[in-house]
């Protein structure tokens, strides 16, 4: 999974990043992924990510309302859409404000519509290489 954003790899191995939102669905739960710094790039060496959970979000169109509806509606979509983002979530995509967030999200993918929300952990070198290590050692 790719993370150009400057400062992003550092959170996650530090474990303050532990969501990311993307535009695609095409990253499973119950899977590693390397963690990549730019597209075509190798995966760092420290570790991997391991998807536990992902949800879907979705960015009403509420322009044809008047604007005291609008508010409301937006109070609404907060909790059944995900958008806007809420502030725990916000903090866990690396420490933004839920306004940062979205600002940086819009900038990255203009006029999204739809995106899923990946929840994930990081998984050290060490630590994946005790699982392998420990996994052998299973009677049959």
């Amino acid at each position: 999974m790719i993370f150009s954003i400057e400062g992003h790899i550092p959170k996650i191995i530090d474990e303050t990043k532990t969501m990311t939102r993307r535009p695609t669905d095409r990253y499973k739960i119950g899977k590693l992924y390397a963690i990549q710094p730019g597209r075509g790039k190798s995966g760092i060496s420290e570790g991997k990510i391991y998807i536990g959970m992902v949800q879907r979000e979705w960015k009403p169109d509420l322009s044809s309302l008047q604007e005291d509806d609008a508010k409301f509606a937006r109070r609404f979509w907060a909790m059944e859409a995900g958008y806007p983002i809420q502030d725990w979530a916000s903090k866990a995509e690396g420490g933004y404000t839920p306004d940062e967030f979205e600002e940086l999200y819009e900038k990255m993918y203009p006029g999204w519509t739809e995106r899923w929300a990946y929840h994930f952990t990081f998984f050290s070198k060490e630590d994946l290489e005790e699982i392998q290590s420990s996994s052998r050692n299973l009677p049959e």
